[in-house]
């Protein structure tokens, strides 16, 4: 890697006439961030851990800020890779189709400037059904009404795993919490799933407005469990009117009192509102279930071409010390880009030519010794 104060000095060898230094930043930045789009980079590859870890049954995950579009090389386990076990890429669409009846499909989408990456994989995932909430007596005891939470009803028209969810009201009493609760569920335990597992659970909102949060209790009574708040869905965008995964992982939950671990069989799950949100129908909760997942990395191109000197990927450079993301043979590359656009600042249209056609012929030949390790995008028959 160069620092931004090697590149400039080189660059100024180049371009024949004087720039400003706050120019060259502009420039230097403009030819790192242009390179970068048009070519896949060996420097910009990075590894990023899954989040979360990677479950069977859960289709979507974050995003790293940086990935290039949808320039995504390898989705791999941590150990114990298998032969064949390898990804597809294909449209979101397709991926929705064939999510449930295919594995190791992976997909893109992009809703309200908000990115996820959608992934169908066959794991050992150790999974555990506290409730599917088909009815309100569903795995033993009876799910009530928690703080302002009234009206509980089977619910088959709504739902998304078996064959109903639980439809609940909020009620006029003005108070900040809203849900359900059971505390004599069938006896489950959790031993194997404090360390590193999460509470699943899908919340249907029928208006998010004055929603703060969601909270899940569980464990082995109304005074000895774990509890976890949420201000996001599983894949970290903001709740949504309708259905919304949540995620509770247990190694950030806070336990209360002593929880008898394989003794358990007290759940709550609400939310925290504003006192005026009253009088309001059709809430729902489906299918509580506890997950371990796999850790997965994802292996992808980068659209940062700069480092700070502590490390940290940039879009832009703001300091001589930083570092371009780049090796020699690339270098050649972003100086040829630098050159032309800074031919083009100081109005040479004859050099600005000249250096276009250098970058064009450092391109194509890096193209060719290097090619993109990025998937291809499969449609149809997949």
């Amino acid at each position: 890697m160069y620092t931004y104060a090697n590149v400039k000095n080189i660059a100024e060898t180049r371009v024949n006439g004087q720039i400003s230094d706050a120019n060259w930043l502009l420039i230097i930045n403009s030819a790192a961030r242009a390179v970068y789009s048009d070519l896949d980079l060996r420097s910009g590859k990075r590894k990023s851990s899954l989040s979360p870890f990677l479950f069977d049954d859960v289709y979507d995950y974050s995003v790293p800020t940086d990935l290039k579009g949808i320039s995504l090389i390898d989705i791999k386990p941590q150990v114990n890779r298998e032969v064949n076990y390898k990804f597809t890429l294909t449209t979101p669409e397709e991926f929705d189709r064939k999510k449930s009846t295919e594995d190791n499909l992976c997909a893109f989408t992009d809703d309200s400037f908000t990115r996820k990456l959608k992934i169908s994989a066959e794991i050992d995932d150790d999974t555990l059904i506290v409730s599917t909430l088909d009815s309100t007596s569903a795995n033993g005891g009876t799910w009530a009404g928690y703080g302002d939470g009234t009206n509980l009803t089977a619910d088959s028209d709504y739902y998304v795993k078996g064959s109903a969810s639980i439809n609940w009201d909020i009620n006029a009493d003005g108070g900040t919490t809203a849900g359900i609760y059971n505390d004599d569920i069938n006896t489950f335990d959790i031993t194997d799933y404090v360390s590193n597992g999460a509470v699943f659970v899908w919340a249907y909102l029928s208006d998010k407005t004055d929603v703060t949060n969601f909270i899940i209790r569980i464990g082995s009574s109304a005074s000895a469990y774990y509890t976890k708040t949420v201000t996001a869905t599983n894949e970290g965008t903001s709740f949504v009117n309708g259905w919304n995964l949540l995620r509770f992982d247990f190694s950030t939950a806070t336990q209360v009192g002593t929880v008898d671990l394989d003794g358990c069989n007290y759940c709550a799950v609400y939310m925290t509102k504003d006192a005026g949100k009253t009088s309001e129908t059709d809430y729902r909760f489906d299918h509580i279930m506890i997950k371990r997942g796999e850790y997965h990395s994802i292996i992808y191109y980068s659209l940062y071409p700069f480092q700070s000197s502590a490390g940290t990927w940039k879009i832009e450079s703001d300091d001589t010390t930083d570092y371009l993301n780049v090796s020699s043979d690339e270098l050649e590359v972003v100086l040829a880009k630098i050159t032309e656009l800074g031919e083009q600042y100081l109005g040479d249209d004859r050099r600005e030519d000249r250096a276009r056609e250098k970058y064009n012929e450092l391109k194509r030949n890096y193209e060719l010794n290097n090619p993109s390790e990025k998937m291809l995008l499969m449609t149809g028959n997949i």
